[in-house]
């Protein structure tokens, strides 16, 4: 299937539910989103590598928490090398790409959605050795991406774009790893939002990519989309050891670039040798 006949499958999925409750439903995962990016390669579905948690029904469609967890470390040997996180019936279902490294040494990862309609919500992980593991959930909410935001506050939010926040702490289970918070400043328009005094959509402008590192090193670049929240947010785990600098690089699409770096400090583990 090329990607016009894709493009207007998913402009049919985005007309809200009642409209299309007479219609029987479309597998957007097997019929589309599979065969797009896993062509001929084989899934297990379970939690046995991954666990997705989302909730039944969201509070807020345009700020939906979710977080995957996952059951294996991160080892030079044996690593998540890439995890995909979907969105069945999201306008732009591929919310996002994340590469992994041993370097995070856990591979959990937790962000916030914008939620279109009632769906299912897929987390697939890419091992080092290629093989997939996949665990799904589903959730309530509805109009995440069209969802209007109000002319001040966007306003505010461009002349923040880029600002960043970043936060770490040792991990509870697991001394040789923290658990780092980054924020990213960031209205990401979906480009399916009315101005409300126009009524002329609002040009879509959102954070594509984003990279990490510490001390030089690789730890997890995210390749992400129009599915992923206003001020986007990432949960993830990196190896501070004797302390350092992480690096947080982001890029819109736009084509702006923003930089910044911030100073950690050892982890527990360290100060006590």
């Amino acid at each position: 299937m090329n990607r016009y006949a894709i493009y207007s499958v998913m402009m049919v999925l985005f007309i809200p539910l009642g409209s299309v409750a007479q219609q029987s439903d479309i597998d957007v995962w097997e019929t589309l989103l599979r065969p797009q990016h896993f062509p001929e390669r084989e899934i297990a579905e379970g939690t046995s590598v991954i666990e997705l948690r989302i909730p039944l029904r969201a509070e807020d469609s345009g700020v939906v928490p979710v977080s995957i967890h996952a059951k294996i470390p991160q080892t030079p040997e044996r690593y998540i090398k890439a995890l995909y996180v979907f969105v069945d019936r999201n306008p732009k279902p591929l919310a996002g790409r994340f590469d992994l490294t041993p370097a995070m040494g856990k591979a959990d990862l937790a962000m916030r959605l914008r939620i279109n309609q009632f769906t299912h919500v897929r987390a697939v992980a890419e091992m080092n050795d290629g093989s997939l593991f996949m665990h799904s959930g589903y959730t309530r909410a509805s109009g995440g991406c069209s969802e209007p935001p109000p002319f001040l506050k966007l306003k505010e939010a461009r002349e923040r774009i880029g600002e960043m926040r970043f936060r770490s702490r040792p991990s509870e289970d697991n001394s040789e790893v923290s658990l780092a918070h980054l924020l990213i400043s960031h209205p990401n328009v979906t480009g399916l939002q009315l101005d409300q005094r126009t009524r002329a959509y609002i040009p879509a402008e959102y954070v594509t990519k984003v990279v990490v590192s510490f001390n030089g090193e690789h730890v997890m670049t995210a390749e992400t989309d129009i599915s992923i929240s206003e001020d986007p947010s990432f949960r993830f785990f990196f190896q501070p050891r004797a302390g350092g600098t992480l690096t947080a690089q982001m890029t819109d699409s736009k084509g702006r670039e923003v930089t910044h770096s911030f100073e950690v400090e050892p982890t527990l583990a360290e100060l006590s040798d």
